[in-house]
């Protein structure tokens, strides 16, 4: 052994009569010397466990790519039999079957007819819906949003309890996919979910409701006004807009009350909504009472004006802006400009003159 270690380890035999911060110092060096090496070897573990289940997730990629394109396209491609084997040899760990579930939904989405049908029945024969419904009665939120979106994409009917619960999850992303599940799934009726939700409508839920409602779903256009007494405001509000998007003419009637609701938005949603169905009678209905309102109702009845109304019912509104209604004025003048296109230019001169007095 040589001189110098020998000097190292006589020094550490005599730990013992160490000053006090010469051993703090030692034991904390050695802390963090220990820190490190256990974060190092972890950080590694981690990175290599990353590189070989990505490895293992990229390989059951293209054996699933393979496999789908022979099921669907390849005449000569024996179903029953291939469809055994891959199930024994390729659907023995969680990662297998997740990235099998996720690779036939992504081919469904990108695919119509037949060949949809035949990739949800295969779906059924490699029993994977056996593992989605595991997967909705676990705790996680993620588990939950995922099994019942795949169900939805798959139009996987199950029992309706099964789902209910979940219309009024704690997490929106959960209460989202069970709205389009029921939507999918309807035959009738798609919105009758909303009789049973007690949680408010997010907007990404209402983009989402209206987007499947008018591309996914194929049976006969529900009557909407059956959830303008709806407990929930933004379900009242989105009963108002559906019935102007799909021209429920009739329903014109039962909407002229929500003009005199408590709730600004409601107000609001109802205007546009009778404005969007053309009603010829609801400049009559609220202006009159434009001097009471807030600046949002009073934008809009000025929009209706210009969409409804002629110059006549413009000039009426003005005495009634206030001198410091700026944006209402400025909206005024570009809605006099649409009236009297062949005045634009004395109608800006007129404009600034009025801006110096003020000043």
């Amino acid at each position: 052994m040589t001189p110098n270690l020998l000097i190292l380890f006589d020094g550490f035999s005599n730990f013992r009569d160490w000053a006090w911060i010469m051993k703090i110092n030692v034991l904390i060096i050695s802390f963090f010397l220990f820190f490190t090496i256990c974060l190092v070897t972890f950080i590694i573990g981690i990175r290599l466990f990353k590189n070989f289940r990505n490895s293992k997730k990229k390989k059951q990629e293209n054996l699933l790519i393979d496999f789908l394109n022979s099921y669907l396209f390849d005449e000569d491609f024996e179903k029953q039999k291939e469809i055994e084997n891959f199930k024994q040899n390729h659907l023995n760990t969680a990662l297998e079957i997740k990235v099998t579930i996720k690779e036939i939904l992504q081919f469904h989405k990108n695919l119509k007819g037949e060949s949809a049908t035949a990739l949800k029945e295969l779906f059924s024969q490699l029993q994977l819906d056996i593992f989605i419904l595991k997967d909705l009665d676990k705790n996680s939120w993620y588990n939950t949003a995922r099994a019942i979106y795949a169900l939805s994409e798959l139009t996987i009917e199950i029992p309706v309890n099964k789902i209910e619960p979940y219309l009024n999850d704690q997490r929106d992303e959960v209460r989202q996919q069970s709205q389009l599940y029921f939507l999918k799934t309807a035959k009738s009726n798609p919105l009758q979910f909303l009789d049973k939700t007690k949680r408010p409508l997010t907007t990404w839920q209402q983009i989402y409701i209206e987007n499947a409602l008018k591309n996914f779903y194929e049976g006969p256009i529900p009557d909407f006004a059956q959830w303008l007494n709806h407990e929930l405001i933004s379900v009242v509000e989105f009963s108002i807009r559906l019935i102007s998007r799909y021209n429920q003419f009739e329903n014109i009637p039962k909407l002229l009350p929500f003009l005199n609701h408590g709730k600004e938005s409601v107000k609001i949603e109802t205007i546009r909504s009778l404005r969007k169905l053309g009603y010829e009678e609801l400049l009559g209905l609220i202006t009159p009472d434009f001097e009471k309102e807030n600046l949002l109702i009073k934008k809009e009845i000025l929009k209706t004006i210009e969409q409804l109304g002629d110059y006549n019912d413009l000039q009426k509104i003005r005495p009634l802006i206030a001198a410091d209604e700026w944006e209402l004025k400025i909206k005024y003048l570009n809605i006099e400009r649409f009236f009297l296109p062949q005045k634009i230019e004395q109608i800006n001169i007129e404009s600034m003159l009025e801006r110096k007095l003020k000043i």
